[in-house]
Order: C-alpha cells, then sequence, then structure tokens
C-alpha cells in the first residue's frame, strides 16, 4: 500500500477559515521585588502570572526590580510590578520610570506605601497609599455584579483624591465589620491591585476577577464563550469495569464529552506487587468502551506512587521531605514516560493529555513531560514548592514549559459515607462554577470517582448545564503525543519522528476509536520522517515503526484463523503436549563464543533433564525420530546442500527448527537480513513483560525481514527490533533467534532466560518429568472459569495426589 496522501476535507477548511485571527503580540516586562531568585515567593508570583499570560499572545519578560535597567520600561506596551512584604522599597530608578512611562503600568501588592511618599505622585495618581489593613478582615471583593471570595485577608488602604481622575474596578467588602474599601483601581495608564490576586487563590475566588481583566489590561478581548470539562479521576487497574461503563453510558446519553485519568502500573511496594494495564484486559475493554463514547483518555502519571502505594502517594515529588525528589533527572523521567506511553499504546489505547500525579511535581518533571505531551490538564507548581501551586481559569496555550495546560479550577467530589455531605460538595463546585463565569472564556473544570454513586455526577453534569455551559470535548482540539519513532495526534498538524532502517505504518481512528485507514510504506526509512496530517473532528492519528511490512489477511484468512483458534481452544488437553525429543547439530571445532552459545541451546534443555542427541559436524543429519532440532550459527554455514534440504523437508512435514545468529540458513525459511545494525542492551520480553531483562554486555544484531512472522517472543526495549520470533513454515515452526543465543555462558541464562517458556508455548513440547506423589493447596478463589472436573484431571495428569483445598472461600452459586 501506498502511503496515506492525507486530503483536507471540507470541514477542516471551514474551521481553519472561521478561527478568529491571533492578536497582536503584546511586550510584557514583569517586575518582582527583589531578584531573580528560584527560592525567592514574591519570584514565584512572577512565574505564577507570566503562566497566565500564556493564555494571550504576548512576548513575556521576567526579572527582579533590582535587576531593572533605567528606560527599559518604555520598550514594553505592559510593565506588572508585583511587591511581596510591606517593607518592600523600589529602586528609585524604576519608580521614576513608571510614574513617566506611556506605558500601561499594573502595580499589584506592596511596595506602593514608599513609592505613595514621593511628592509628585498624588499629583499625578491623584490617589495615595499609607498603610496596610491586617485587621478588618476583608474577604470578599465586588466587581460587575459579581462577589468573588477573599481568602487573604490583608489589603492596602486606597485614598482616593479626584474621582473624576480614579476609577474603581473593584471593591473590597468585609463580611464582618461591613466596611468597603477600594480593591482595584485605574488611573490613567496606571493600574493597582491592593494585595496579590495569587495569594491564597481559591475556586471563586478575586483571582478571577484579575484573570479576566487582563484581557482589557492587554488589550485583547476574546469572545465570550463559557465550558465546562469533566473527568473521570485515578482510573487504577482495580477499577470496577462495570462502574466504568455505566458512566460513559450516563455522559455519551447526554451527549457529554469526558476525560478518563488512568494510571497504566499499579505498585504496591510492601506487597512486592505490580501491575499492568496488560494484566487487566476487562478494564482495558471498558476503557476503550469509554472512548467509543466521548471519552478522552489522560495519563495520569505512570505508577502514580513514589514509595508508596498507586493513588495515595505523589509520583514525582517526595511527600517525606515536601521537596523534589532527590537525584532525579529528565532521563530517568523520561524512561518512565515512554514505559506508560507504551503500555497504553499495546493495550489499544491513546493518551493525548497529560495530568501530574497531585498536581505536585518539580520543574524537572514539567521541563521533561513537555517534550512528550503537548498538552496537560492539571494545576501546577511555579516553583519547587507545594506553596506555589496554581490553578488556571481559561486554557493556557503555552506555559513556562511550552505546553498547552487546561485547567482544573473546581475541585473535585470527595467520598462519604453520607450522600448528603458529597451532594453539598457538588453544590459548592457548581458555586463555584457560577462565579467561574465571571471569566469571559473560562473553562470550569472538576473531576469525580467512578466509584461514586452515580448520582452525584448526574448532579454536577445537569447543575454545569444549568449554568449554561457547554462540554467542551478534548478530542476535537489539537494535540500530540510523541517519543523519538512514534507519536499521536488529533487535530490537523505536522509531526516528525525518527526511523532507523524501519517500515513507516500509519493509522487514522474514527471517533469511536475504530481504524479508518492504515498504510505501510513501501520500503524502509531512515533519518527524519514527517507529516502534514488533516483530521476531522474527533478522528486521531498515530505514526510508528515496523519491522515487517503487515499484509492485512483476506476475509477467507480470517475465518480460517479464527476457526483454528477457536478449534485449539475447545479440544487442547495435556494429552496434545508433546515430549521433546532433541536432536543438535553440534561442531566440535567450536571455541569461545561460537561454543558457549551451542553449548548454551544444549543446556537450556538439559537442564530439565530434557535428553539432547548430538549430531557432530561431519555427520549425516539423521533427525530420525526428533521432533525438534536445534541448529547453532556455529554450524549452520557448514551445512551442505542437501543437509539443509533434509533439514527443510523434516520443517515443512511438522518438524520445529531452533536457529540463532545470521546465516546462510535463515534465508531458506523467508529470513531476509537489511544492512541496518542495532546494538541491543536491555530487552522487553513479551511472554513476561513485567521482566526487565539487562544484558551485561550489548550485542550487534542484525535488522531483517521476514513474510512468515507468527509471533514475536522478545524485542529490543529501546528500538522494537524483533529478536526472537516464531514462523511457521509448511506444517512446521521455526524460532529463529535474531543474533547470538549466548555467547557470554554455557548455561543458556545470560541473554533469554526464558526460551524453555518459548518452546513450551509455540511447539507444545515439554519435558518428560512426572512424580507420583506431589501435594498442592487450591485456592477456590484463583479457579476463574475452569471446571473442577478440567482441575481434577489436570492435577492427576501432573502427579499431583494430595489437594489442600481452602476452606474460607464463599460464593453465591459454589460450597467447598
Amino acid at each position: 500500500m501506498k502511503p496515506i496522501r492525507w486530503q483536507i476535507c471540507c470541514f477542516s477548511i471551514l474551521c481553519t477559515l472561521s478561527l478568529p485571527v491571533r492578536a497582536q503580540e503584546t511586550s510584557v516586562l514583569i517586575l518582582t521585588a527583589g531578584r531573580s531568585d528560584y527560592d525567592d515567593p514574591a519570584y514565584g508570583d512572577g512565574r505564577q502570572l507570566k503562566a497566565l499570560l500564556g493564555h494571550f499572545s504576548a512576548r513575556v519578560t521576567l526579572k527582579g526590580a533590582l535587576e531593572y535597567v533605567r528606560g527599559e520600561a518604555d520598550a514594553h506596551d505592559v510593565v506588572f510590578y508585583i511587591g511581596f512584604d510591606v517593607h518592600d522599597v523600589m529602586p528609585a530608578s524604576l519608580a521614576n520610570d513608571l510614574l513617566k512611562t506611556r506605558s500601561r503600568v499594573v502595580w499589584m501588592n506592596t511596595g506602593i506605601v514608599d513609592f505613595c511618599r514621593r511628592s509628585d505622585v498624588a499629583a499625578h495618581l491623584s490617589f495615595t497609599v499609607s498603610e496596610y489593613d491586617s485587621t478588618s478582615g476583608f474577604d470578599k471583593v465586588r466587581a460587575a455584579g459579581t462577589t468573588f471570595k477573599k481568602e487573604d485577608a490583608h489589603l492596602a488602604r486606597i485614598r482616593i483624591l479626584d474621582r473624576n481622575r480614579v476609577e474603581v474596578l473593584a471593591t473590597a467588602v468585609s463580611s464582618r465589620s461591613h466596611r468597603e474599601a477600594p480593591y482595584a483601581i485605574r488611573s490613567g495608564n496606571f493600574f493597582y491591585f491592593a494585595d496579590s490576586p495569587f495569594a491564597y487563590a481559591v475556586p471563586g475566588g478575586h483571582y478571577l476577577f484579575f484573570a479576566d481583566l487582563l484581557h482589557d489590561i492587554l488589550g485583547q478581548p476574546h469572545e465570550t464563550v463559557h465550558q465546562a470539562m469533566i473527568r473521570i479521576e485515578d482510573v487504577t487497574l482495580f477499577e470496577s469495569p462495570d462502574k466504568l461503563r455505566s458512566v460513559a453510558d450516563f455522559l455519551s446519553s447526554r451527549g457529554v464529552p469526558f476525560m478518563v485519568g488512568v494510571v497504566p502500573f499499579f505498585v504496591d511496594p510492601a506487597e512486592g506487587l505490580r501491575l499492568s494495564l496488560t494484566d487487566k484486559p476487562e478494564l482495558v475493554d471498558a476503557l476503550q468502551y469509554m472512548v467509543r463514547n466521548g471519552g478522552t483518555i489522560v495519563m495520569h502519571g505512570v505508577t502514580h506512587q513514589y514509595k508508596g502505594v498507586t493513588a495515595t502517594d505523589y509520583e514525582f515529588w517526595d511527600e517525606g521531605t515536601r521537596r523534589p525528589i532527590k537525584g532525579e533527572s529528565e532521563e530517568a523521567i523520561a524512561r518512565k514516560l515512554e514505559m506508560g506511553i507504551q503500555e497504553f499504546l499495546k493495550n489499544g489505547l491513546y493518551p493525548l493529555v497529560w495530568e501530574t500525579p497531585h498536581y505536585t511535581a518539580s520543574s524537572t518533571l514539567y521541563r521533561t513531560v513537555a517534550k512528550y505531551f503537548s498538552t496537560a490538564c492539571e494545576q501546577r507548581l511555579a516553583l519547587d514548592h507545594e506553596d506555589q501551586s496554581q490553578f488556571f481559569p481559561y486554557v493556557i496555550h503555552r506555559d513556562l514549559y511550552g505546553q498547552t495546560v487546561y485547567p482544573e479550577n473546581l475541585g473535585y467530589v470527595p467520598q462519604d459515607s453520607d450522600l448528603r455531605v458529597s451532594e453539598a460538595a457538588v453544590d459548592e463546585i457548581l458555586e463555584s462554577a457560577a462565579i467561574q463565569r465571571s471569566v469571559r472564556d473560562g473553562i470550569a473544570t472538576a473531576f469525580i470517582h467512578a466509584f461514586l454513586d452515580r448520582s452525584l455526577l448526574e448532579r454536577l453534569v445537569d447543575g454545569l448545564q444549568r449554568l449554561g455551559y457547554t462540554f467542551l470535548d478534548m478530542r476535537e482540539q489539537t494535540h500530540w503525543v510523541r517519543m523519538r519513532d512514534r507519536a499521536i495526534l488529533c487535530g490537523s498538524q505536522t509531526v516528525t519522528v525518527t526511523f532507523n532502517d524501519q517500515y513507516v505504518v500509519e493509522t487514522v481512528f474514527d471517533r469511536d476509536a475504530e481504524i479508518r485507514q492504515r498504510s505501510f510504506s513501501d520500503s524502509r526509512e531512515t533519518g527524519e520522517v514527517s507529516r502534514t496530517v488533516q483530521l476531522g473532528p474527533g478522528e486521531f492519528y498515530k505514526i510508528e515503526p515496523a519491522e515487517f511490512k503487515y499484509r492485512e489477511p483476506g476475509v477467507l484468512e480470517n475465518l480460517v484463523t479464527t476457526v483454528e483458534r477457536f478449534y485449539e481452544r475447545v479440544t487442547t488437553t495435556d494429552q496434545q503436549w508433546a515430549p521433546a525429543r532433541v536432536k543438535i547439530l553440534w561442531n566440535h571445532y567450536a571455541l569461545g563464543a561460537a561454543y558457549n552459545d551451542q553449548a548454551s541451546l544444549a543446556s537450556v534443555f538439559q537442564s530439565v533433564q530434557i535428553p539432547v542427541d548430538t549430531l557432530f559436524l561431519g555427520d549425516s543429519v539423521d533427525i530420525g525420530n526428533a521432533n525438534l532440532l536445534i541448529v547453532p550459527y556455529s554450524i549452520a554455514d557448514s551445512l551442505t546442500d542437501s543437509e539443509i534440504a533434509n533439514i527443510d523437508r523434516f520443517v515443512y512435514a511438522g518438524g520445529n527448527l531452533i536457529i540463532d545468529g545470521r546465516t546462510e540458513l535463515a534465508p531458506w525459511f523467508g529470513i531476509n537480513f537489511v544492512p541496518t545494525r542495532v546494538q541491543v542492551r536491555s530487552v522487553r520480553d513479551r511472554v513476561f513483560p513485567e521482566e526487565r531483562i539487562v544484558w551485561r554486555y550489548p550485542e550487534l544484531v542484525q535488522k531483517f525481514d521476514a513474510l512468515e512472522i507468527d509471533r514475536i517472543f522478545a524485542v529490543d526495549e529501546v528500538t522494537e527490533t524483533p529478536l526472537v520470533v516464531g514462523l511457521r513454515i509448511g506444517n512446521g515452526k521455526v524460532l529463529f533467534i535474531n543474533g547470538r543465543f549466548d555467547p557470554r555462558s554455557q548455561l543458556g541464562t545470560s541473554h533469554y532466560p526464558f526460551m524453555l517458556e518459548y518452546v513450551r508455548r509455540y511447539f507444545r513440547l515439554q519435558p518428560i518429568v512426572r512424580a507420583e506423589q506431589l501435594e498442592m493447596y487450591f485456592d477456590p478463589g484463583f479457579r476463574h472459569t475452569h471446571s473442577i472436573e478440567n482441575l481434577v484431571r489436570a492435577w492427576v495428569n501432573h502427579g499431583i495426589r494430595i489437594i489442600n483445598v481452602a476452606g474460607w472461600h464463599e460464593y453465591p452459586k459454589y460450597i467447598y
């Protein structure tokens, strides 16, 4: 097939034409009290403001006020100054410039008292500030008909000298004393806020008033639209699949798109438990069902734990020290992220958004995640300190690390044994959502857990819709998730990945996550590969490498395969597992690595008392009654044509063959090597994926093509180059080991410790091992769907004569 040529659909053209024209970029200077110091909370407020300005088209410079250069204010459209301490004193050169500049000036919080002592301030601005009030208890801010919460009771007391020249934009109110005072004012090009909007910011707080006013301060009035998002949170491997399907059914019936925060691995260090999505096929099926019904997968960390149990612990933060994890690195984080993404991909799930566990991580994590995910939905730390957490009222198109961040700003619905407590929490969320409407293009986002009573989700959805919110579909936005050699996209864009002598596989999924189109490149690609992709709403696209050209099976082939698998499942018994009768071709001249390799292939079987008959170099290849033949690389190239033909007939007639390395024998069975070589250090075993195999010494292996690949048992962890594959040849099977099986030892354990399991599963051969007096302990809780009759038959066949049965399990239909 030719690579997919992406056509721009009419819908995409119309969407492009209807997009608002991006505002002209505003030049902004942010100055914070003191110096540019990442340990200074004043600088943290500056970083929060810079992150907030990522919602706008703005070019932002952030620095400490002590680093200000005379005349610098005039080079920017807007200058912000953020004070932090009542004793702040502004440099004289900056004070002079802020009073005289024609640029727009926005002053927040402290430092203003010292500034107002200048004789020319009152005359120029027509207001003055002489003190800070911490006793009146100002707990609200009223502006434009909306009353906002104010958690920080401190307030700079503004005295307006000429009300014709000073506009009061918002008023602070004390519920206790019923006093009122100006909170935000404007005098010409000078704005003043009587506290820091970033201090103790809460849902429904006056921080929202400041965030909306930024549209006017920057001169970028965005269109008014009120959207909401709901996220089903903390879906771990022990979530109920039925609950997830029920949630999807309800939201789909109401036409509500949603997000699902999924943790792909579960870890409990104390119990030595580590599970992955692969271990939970029913959960995977439920998640795929959610995607088909409007869900967007959010990768909620990788294990959601550092030292504790998944979902109860942080992951990229040390809760014990309340600091970043000691010694963490971008490289280690990157490896973990790739492990998580790969776990989703191999289960047919495609995360489009990132969410940091507990919204808490170091700048190292945020910087690394931005290289893999274009988009996050969360709150953020502005500095590496828990007190610098920040939520957003609207989309941040480019945050401090270059990511797009969708807000999480309403909190969550807690679980309580008293349903009324949880209902009150929903009502509180809705109160904050009503205040959130004061932000002209705000997005109200809350999350809820699937295990809660369904009525709470219904109450939340109903309430948001009554407030006039429409629901935003993340699959209709533009996102990318990208690793070096693969990517997932939604929304029209260009992507570039890097291949290493591999085929390019491109897949388009429709909005129901069904494959709409798939193509393979005609030839292998090396280096950067770029694609410009045009997608319709809800569609997404995947580009990835492949070591083989895949041919879609026809209808007849699919039918035959289905029948074969069904027949095998219902008819296979232990009697169909044959005892292994093994012969190996042996080069008695081999030394060093070559000798180790052939000795290791024999040791795999001898270690479990399977006899291995030896055919020496120069002997005729008399396979006789053997059902498994081993041909190590050390002897393969010395075989005559007649000997190779004899081996070929053996396999086609139904025999089993193991070969390793790049030899002249391999092409006889459809294995063709390509020039590229790969250095292998770590292996991902697909039979036991939870086991990480790291070779002490790296080995070079040759990439290859094969027409009859039946199964892949092990791949290189980095490039996914196949290392052990099974091929069906005629009526027989070949197990091909790419490279040398074990050149380092004579025991067969250095590279592929599960080789015997490959043989058992693929060739259906096993040792002739039997004991007549085995004793076993049986827990009915692990019986699953196997009938007692089949279990008893299996126990007898394995020589088990005594069964100790656990008696404490109770089931509605079964009694033990």
